[in-house]
């Protein structure tokens, strides 16, 4: 394999996990009976280990990518399983994908022509889908009412404390996009963070 032509596009990392999940790897070839010393061709020993490695640190590192909009075309397949299974490598054909776009390559439109009106470069949109910066930390509810065993957080004076979960989303968020976003206190307006989090929130934090 020969790379003829680098970084003619840069792709984000749900980009990335599309592609691997709708190309998973063939099968190597087996050695024959008795062979000793076999190397498979073609050898895609390598290729497999990059996929796992990849599917592993969305799974460990960024989860938050397996909230965004479908990013196969088979309704059926649920993507936190990988379990597409391209076409018998018996047969002669080429695997074609389909040609119409996925709810992701929709979203992603959708969020590069709302986002346009603030002037963030390319690298700044592709990190900030890549951070999920602005997304809702869905599993928050859950994981506070599972360490929390149902107990209410409540102030010195006894009254019940509310938006905790809100405040670690807006801080996080803050950190994140101030961390991505260049001198984004002379290029954006009051307000305009906001403005980005609830746009982001809106295309890639509602999964269909």
């Amino acid at each position: 394999m020969k790379i003829v032509d680098p970084q003619t596009a840069t792709l984000t990392n749900i980009e990335v996990l599309s592609y691997l999940t709708a190309n998973a790897p063939r099968k190597p070839p087996q050695a024959p009976p008795g062979a000793r010393h076999f190397n498979p061709k073609p050898d895609l020993r390598d290729h497999c280990t990059v996929v796992t490695e990849i599917h592993n640190y969305v799974e460990r590192i960024s989860p938050h990518l397996l909230d965004y909009p479908r990013y196969t075309h088979d309704i059926q397949q649920d993507p936190k399983t990988h379990t597409f299974q391209q076409p018998s490598t018996d047969q002669q054909q080429p695997y074609i994908q389909p040609s119409e776009p996925t709810p992701l390559d929709n979203a992603i439109r959708k969020l590069l022509q709302e986002l346009k009106p603030y002037g963030l470069t390319k690298g700044e949109v592709m990190m900030m889908i890549n951070l999920g910066v602005g997304l809702k930390n869905k599993n928050a509810g859950a994981d506070s009412m599972e360490v929390d065993r149902g107990e209410v957080a409540v102030d010195e004076d006894g009254n019940q404390e509310e938006g905790g979960e809100e405040d670690d989303d807006a801080y996080s968020n803050n950190v994140l996009i101030e961390s991505v976003i260049e001198e984004l206190g002379a290029r954006l307006k009051e307000g305009d963070k906001e403005d980005i989090f609830r746009i982001m929130n809106k295309t890639l934090g509602s999964a269909e």
